[in-house]
């Protein structure tokens, strides 16, 4: 491909609506087999999808964070789980794209297509220096999307020998390293309520060689290829896709009621639509979804300009963002809520959109990136109480 062809971006709003038809149809199907069908994978793969945070100098198409929200809305309005897994997969990929040595970035996306990474960052496995590379052991959980995947990452303590490698504020390094599929050993686990077909399997890895160009230090790395957007940094990039999700789900609910509404009739009433009780409520979760979802564009964006402008994110600008992620998630779970409340037996019947969403969204609220603690954070962080080297 010449530099020029890589160049002219490809309208991927365009192409995520293009393939919301066959998600849509892989939904119940991804359910029944706890994984994304691989008609589903393929449709996304296809599209380009799971490539639009990879820089374009790997082939990808290195996206602004409004198209990545719009993507990852369009698909996750779709089917959930397929949502989860492209904001998974493609936040996954750019780290690993971005973060890399040279030789693995290019072994791993030069000329390929079908790239897709999954996998768990929190620091449960060691990495101990061998041979100018690590010797990896540890083993992982929710690895959404791992079924599908190429490579598998995972976040591990570093040793030399048997001490951990300690930084200088005092704490243990954190390494990422990214590891093909096929060394990982992974663990059909997978038997939840909500978000069925990620396939979130728990897996492992026992004494795997991992070269020193596959390991990046999870918080401290600067990125080694593509433009400014990825000075966002692992968490600034994860937050686009939990985000996207959540306004996706959410909207899917509320669209899904909206229909319910107009021909419900309970025993002995009118239309459900009619009720005044219904539209209020209605037009309060509209609101605040669409209020979260301002909120969620207004957030990336000035993060965005702030990176473009060659300025360091500022803590409050990385506070907001995890603010306008963890409010979306929330408004779209009160949303669903609602919706599925107000659906009575047409939400609880299978098969139902709406119950699904419903499903989805509650599975995902239990993240700890969308949790309680980042409201604190955030919280600290515009009361002048956070210290300056919070990781938000």
């Amino acid at each position: 491909m010449r530099e020029t062809e890589r160049d002219v971006k490809p309208d991927l709003v365009a192409a995520a609506r293009a393939a919301v038809p066959a998600v849509e149809a892989g939904a119940a199907a991804g359910e029944a087999q706890r994984t994304l069908p691989r008609e589903t994978v393929e449709v996304l793969v296809d599209a380009g999808l799971f490539e639009l945070m990879v820089p374009r100098c790997l082939g990808g198409a290195e996206c602004d964070l409004d198209t990545a929200l719009r993507v990852f809305e369009e698909i996750s309005r779709a089917d959930g789980s397929a949502g989860w897994c492209l904001m998974a997969g493609a936040a996954s990929s750019a780290v690993a794209a971005v973060y890399t040595g040279d030789a693995a970035a290019k072994e791993m996306f030069e000329g390929r297509r079908g790239v897709v990474h999954a996998g768990q960052l929190a620091p449960r496995g060691s990495a101990r220096a061998e041979n100018g590379g690590y010797r990896v052991t540890g083993s992982w959980s929710f690895g959404s999307g791992a079924l599908h995947a190429t490579h598998l990452l995972g976040g591990c303590i570093a040793f030399d020998g048997e001490a951990p490698r300690m930084l200088p504020n005092g704490f243990p390094e954190i390494l990422a390293v990214c590891v093909p599929r096929e060394r990982v050993i992974l663990r059909d686990n997978w038997n939840v309520v909500g978000l069925e077909g990620t396939g979130s399997i728990d897996y492992a890895m026992e004494g795997v060689a991992v070269p020193a160009d596959y390991a990046f230090p999870l918080l401290s790395s600067q990125p080694r290829r593509g433009g400014p957007l990825y000075r966002l940094g692992v968490l600034g990039l994860t937050a686009s896709g939990h985000a996207g999700f959540a306004l996706g789900v959410g909207r899917r609910a509320l669209d899904e009621i909206r229909a319910i509404a107009l021909r419900k009739v309970r025993l002995g009433q009118t239309r459900l639509a009619e009720h005044e009780t219904f539209q209020v409520s209605l037009a309060r979760h509209e609101a605040r979804l669409r209020a979260a979802r301002a909120f969620v564009f207004d957030a990336f964006g000035a993060a965005e300009r702030e990176v473009y402008s060659g300025r360091e994110l500022a803590q409050e600008t990385r506070a907001l963002l995890r603010l306008a992620t963890t409010h979306a998630t929330e408004a779209a779970a009160d949303a669903a809520e609602f919706a599925y409340r107000a659906g009575g037996s047409d939400a609880l019947r299978l098969p139902s959109r709406l119950q699904r969403a419903w499903r989805d969204i509650h599975a995902g609220t239990q993240h700890l990136f969308v949790d309680d603690r980042t409201l604190v954070d955030g919280a600290r962080v515009l009361l002048g109480l956070a210290p300056p080297g919070l990781v938000i």
